[in-house]
């Protein structure tokens, strides 16, 4: 048996898991039940950017929906509020697009181990206005 030619595979295999296992405990996000919206909050890893987490909100399909606000949670209490979307590029050079919906949200701090986090989305479609609410992982 040659085991050398084992050992190249092996090496990029585990590099491989140590980088997946870097970039997943960095983030964390959250699906809505009715599958229509995503919410990742992550750490800002490019240096060139500000440092700390960014929250990023998209919507997963292609239904015209009006977004009227965004709340992310941390154990019930609101730490970070959004109810004015303009479409495009912000001073901050954060990037909004109306429809389907996607926004970066938040920039903060790290999460902190035992406490609950959750964002609630309310969006309007057909003048009737519906909220979703779900958690963070």
């Amino acid at each position: 048996m040659n085991i050398k030619k084992y050992v190249w595979p092996g090496v990029l295999f585990i590099l491989w898991l140590g980088i997946f296992g870097y970039f997943s405990s960095v983030s964390m996000s959250g699906v809505s039940d009715n599958r229509m919206w995503k919410v990742t909050y992550k750490q800002n890893v490019d240096a060139s950017e500000p440092a700390g987490w960014v929250g990023k909100l998209e919507q997963r399909g292609t239904r015209k929906v009006d977004v009227q606000s965004v709340v992310l949670m941390e154990n019930g209490k609101a730490v970070m509020r959004k109810d004015k979307f303009f479409e495009g590029r912000a001073e901050d050079r954060s990037w909004t697009a109306l429809h389907p919906f996607s926004s970066e949200l938040y920039l903060g701090d790290a999460p902190k181990k035992g406490r609950v986090y959750q964002a609630a989305v309310t969006w309007k479609e057909n003048e009737t206005s519906y909220t979703d609410t779900f958690r963070l992982d």
